[in-house]
This record gives structure tokens, C-alpha cells and sequence, in this order.
């Protein structure tokens, strides 16, 4: 960090003027006796100064990109399928959702791990959306959907730890913030036809597949939660494989908005 050395002299022509020994005030007297002081700083104080300043700055750059403490609230309707949460809503303490089961889709997880769980209704909703896409020639694969607060802690922490703090806060949420949290978001991927998997990889959205699940999940109850180009406005990066669902009628409002969900409520 830079520190600005700010060095300044004062002359001061008056009959009486006098310095002290740490040259931090100056006294004089006006013509009529009365004395007065002219207090300055020190070049020690103005450095001080100058460090504070910058470190109060980047402290409020921060808290633009991640919302600060005072800006954070808790939701008071966390099990409800319209539930917001993001960098400035968080899900309530110890919250666990209710009625998790596993959808019968296609899995690139293993058996028997928590991350294949959905809300019940979300589950159903996902089978009907994998069902659709096979009709229309496309496989899919479940990769990643419900997610405890302590799953998310190792998550985010690996993330900071192996790619840095930026580029974990650009596409992995704080414990408590994430949307897997609530049992109604899942992330999908697609074959490779030299085997294997795509990934969560933004190439998803450039796919058939990803096209067809663009321009249709909305159908299935589901929205593609962080599209290309709104990370200003959502927090996170485009994620074309992280989708959220919302029921029909709701994700067909958001989908036909052409607005991301923060737009949508009135969040942003």
C-alpha cells in the first residue's frame, strides 16, 4: 500500500508568532494582544491519516461487491419456493429444508450422496425437465443440488484457498447465502462424446443441450439463475448449468421479463 509523505511549510509573517518544539501548533498575537493558536499537523499525523483513508476505502470497495454485515438480512421465508437468497440474503441459522428426496434423472454423483436430493416438488419437476430435453434429443445429467451449510463452508473455503478470494466470490457463495442451500436449485451437465463429462463449465450455454434448457426450462418450473452478462446485478458469474426452480408460473414470468431475479423482485 502507498503511503503519501505530505509535507507542509508555513510562513507566517506576525509579530509574536512562535513554534513549538514538535512544530504542530503555531501561536501568535493580533494587534490588539489577543492570542490565538494555529494548530497543524505533523508529517507523522498526515502519514497515519493518508494509511487510514485507504484502508477505509477498501473496506467500502468490499462491501459494495459483498454486501456488508448492516446490509445482510435474514429471510423470513425460507422454505417457501420463492425464497431470494444472494450475497445480501442469507437463509436462517441451522435452517434444513424440508421433505428432500432424490429425482429420478440420470447422475453424474455418486449414489448416496446428499447432493443428489431436491425439494420434492423441485425433484418431480426436474424429472419432467429431463424427460423433455431426451424427448427432444439432448441427455442430462444432475450434478449438484442440495448442499448443507457445512458442504458449502469446505466448498468456499477450498475455492479461496486454491483459486483465490476473487475468483470465489465470483461463483461460489458464503455458507448460508447459497441457493443449494434451499433444496431447489441443482446444477446439470452433459456427455462428452469422447466420454466423460462437460462440467460446470460456462461452454454449457454455448451446447445444443444448454441452448434447449435456455429456452425451455422455464417450461419445467426452473430458470437459468445467474445469465451471461448480469454478474453486476446477480454477484456471481454466468453459470448456464445452475438452474433454480420457481414453479411454472413464476419461472415463466421471470423467463419472459428477461430479468434476473434480483430485477424481478426488486432486489437490486
Amino acid at each position: 500500500m502507498k503511503k503519501i509523505l505530505i509535507w507542509t511549510s508555513l510562513f507566517i509573517v506576525l509579530a509574536g508568532c512562535t513554534q513549538d518544539d514538535q512544530g504542530a501548533s503555531l501561536n501568535a498575537k493580533s494587534a490588539d494582544g489577543v492570542q490565538f493558536g494555529i494548530k497543524t499537523k505533523s508529517p507523522l499525523e498526515l502519514v497515519v491519516e493518508s494509511d487510514d483513508n485507504e484502508q477505509e476505502q477498501e473496506k467500502e470497495k468490499e462491501s459494495e461487491q459483498n454486501g456488508s454485515e448492516a446490509d445482510v438480512i435474514t429471510v423470513d421465508n425460507p422454505h417457501e419456493t420463492d425464497v431470494i437468497v444472494n450475497k445480501q440474503r442469507r437463509l436462517p441459522e441451522g435452517f434444513e429444508p424440508k421433505d428432500l428426496v432424490e429425482p429420478n434423472v440420470s447422475f453424474n454423483a455418486p449414489e448416496g450422496n446428499p447432493k443428489r436430493l431436491m425439494k420434492k416438488e423441485a425433484a418431480q419437476a426436474l424429472e419432467d425437465l429431463f424427460e423433455g430435453a431426451k424427448n427432444a434429443g439432448f441427455d442430462l445429467y444432475a450434478q449438484s443440488g442440495y448442499r448443507s451449510i457445512e458442504t458449502q463452508t469446505w466448498i468456499y473455503n477450498n475455492n479461496v484457498e486454491t483459486k483465490g478470494q476473487e475468483h470465489a466470490d465470483k461463483y461460489s457463495a458464503v455458507p448460508g447465502h447459497s441457493e443449494h442451500h434451499t433444496g431447489l436449485a441443482m446444477d446439470i451437465t452433459i456427455p462428452l462424446e469422447t466420454g466423460g463429462f462437460l462440467g460446470l463449465e460456462e461452454a454449457l450455454g454455448e451446447t445444443d443441450a444448454g441452448q434447449w434448457v435456455a429456452e425451455h426450462a422455464h417450461e419445467y418450473g426452473f430458470v437459468i439463475r445467474y445469465p451471461e452478462g448480469k454478474s453486476h446485478i446477480t454477484g456471481y458469474e454466468y453459470e448456464p448449468w445452475h438452474l433454480r426452480y420457481f414453479g411454472i408460473e413464476l419461472a415463466t414470468e421471470i423467463h419472459e421479463s428477461r430479468l434476473t431475479v434480483e430485477e424481478f423482485f426488486d432486489l437490486y
